[in-house]
């Protein structure tokens, strides 16, 4: 972890080849995503999502504010000048999007909140041309619909037409709502201040925290605090700081070199690892729809760097 936070910071050396390919980049933080949702429902009977998602940011702040702390005096003006907009990605992007991730993985299941990413990729090409009344570029329309398909085919296991909305439970559509989120926090990235990589990531990090810390404090204050057993504190330290951290960091840099569009084609990648995950970790097997699903997603995404 050291490593990569020389890497976040600008080292010099191998680091800059790494850190100017989205690919890898975004491979890397999908795979760090694509083990969160697992983690959540592993844990789903241990710690509240509540708790989890506090305690996400919490541990994420406090690993890199040594690290960020000088670049963070140096862009004070620019963050009083911006507070606002950082406020609202802090509270929606980070703070409500985990807290509503975690929620879901309490009525669905991990497999489940993996799939449904497949819509951030289409959500990635409306919000833009919505909100800032972007062009829809056809290759950019065809991978997208492409990677939809295939990861609508996974969750049908190869039968698509029999997919019936109407049977979304409740988890699925808090899942759908958290992509909604997450997905409107990469297209306004492109709005935040002129500032350092990490003064930005520890600020955002800050403002979820925060925004989750009267409620946690509050349901703490009903229940009464407890000494958590090491499963819990493996499960916080991992969401912490891989798809909070890691992750964060990554795809924050691909949106700088691709921007939100091209980068959030890849979001379908956790979705493919996560079916890979769940083998070893959930008992679940590995078909011949996912490997089909897969191949969709994958051209998607070649299309899509087009």
């Amino acid at each position: 972890m050291n490593a990569f936070v020389r890497h976040l910071a600008g080292w010099r050396g191998a680091g800059p080849a790494i850190w100017n390919s989205p690919t890898l980049l975004l491979c890397l933080a999908s795979f760090f995503w694509a083990l969160n949702p697992i983690v959540g429902r592993a844990a789903r009977d241990l710690i509240s999502p509540l708790s989890l998602a506090f305690w996400r940011w919490v541990v994420a702040f406090l690993f890199l504010l040594p690290f960020a702390w000088r670049y963070i005096k140096a862009d004070s003006q620019a963050l009083r000048e911006s507070w606002l907009g950082l406020v609202l990605l802090g509270l929606f992007g980070v703070g409500l999007f985990s807290y509503l991730v975690y929620s879901a993985l309490q009525y669905t299941t991990a497999t489940n909140s993996l799939m449904l990413q497949a819509i951030m990729p289409i959500m990635t090409i409306v919000i833009p041309a919505v909100v800032f009344g972007e062009r829809l570029r056809p290759l950019l329309v065809l991978s997208a619909g492409l990677s939809f398909v295939g990861v609508i085919w996974i969750v049908t296991k190869g039968h698509p037409f029999a997919l019936q909305w109407s049977a979304l439970n409740r988890g699925d559509l808090l899942a759908v709502t958290a992509v909604f989120l997450y997905s409107a926090y990469a297209t306004f990235l492109r709005k935040v201040p002129a500032v350092h990589h990490l003064t930005l990531l520890a600020v955002l990090f800050a403002i979820g925290a925060a925004s989750l810390a009267i409620p946690y404090f509050t349901m703490l204050a009903s229940k009464g605090l407890s000494l958590p057993p090491a499963e819990v504190v493996a499960a916080v330290l991992y969401v912490g700081i891989f798809p909070s951290l890691a992750a964060y960091g990554l795809f924050n840099r691909s949106v700088v070199l691709i921007g939100s569009v091209r980068a959030g084609v890849y979001m379908n990648l956790p979705t493919v690892f996560g079916v890979g995950l769940a083998i070893p970790l959930l008992g679940e097997y590995l078909s011949s729809y996912h490997f089909v699903g897969a191949i969709m997603i994958i051209a998607a995404i070649a299309i899509s760097r087009r």
